[in-house]
């Protein structure tokens, strides 16, 4: 620890050569905390947005279905019902796996996170 803060205050140890490493890993381990930081905010800003737009779908398809739940529906109708239907469930499908992409990377950062956040400490004797 006394090394890094001699290193973080600019002061010379004699040694300084022998840590070049640990400051490479100090370095990389804030840079993965500051980018995983912005992971997990665009993540839940995503989740955020998909939960939003599902619930605008969800609206829609409670119309739709009411629209042909009728006595008076005729075949045109029960076309464009599956047509619009198909064409929920695609965007539903699009935002559930755009949603899952953000999360596998998220997790992926977190893991990365972890793994640095040993090595430094190992290194540092904590």
């Amino acid at each position: 620890m006394d090394i890094l803060h001699a290193s973080l205050k600019g002061q010379n140890t004699s040694d300084s050569h022998l840590y070049s490493s640990e400051d490479e890993d100090d370095v990389e381990f804030r840079r993965t905390v500051q980018n995983l930081f912005e992971e997990e905010e665009n993540l839940l800003n995503l989740h955020m947005s998909v939960i939003q737009e599902n619930a605008e779908l969800l609206t829609e398809e409670g119309k739709l279905l009411q629209g042909v739940q009728n006595d008076h529906v005729e075949d045109y109708d029960i076309d464009a019902y599956a047509s619009r239907l198909g064409s929920i469930l695609d965007r539903k499908t699009y935002l559930i796996n755009q949603l899952k992409e953000k999360l596998g990377s998220f997790r992926m950062q977190l893991q990365q996170e972890e793994e640095l956040s040993r090595k430094v400490s190992a290194l540092q004797g904590y």
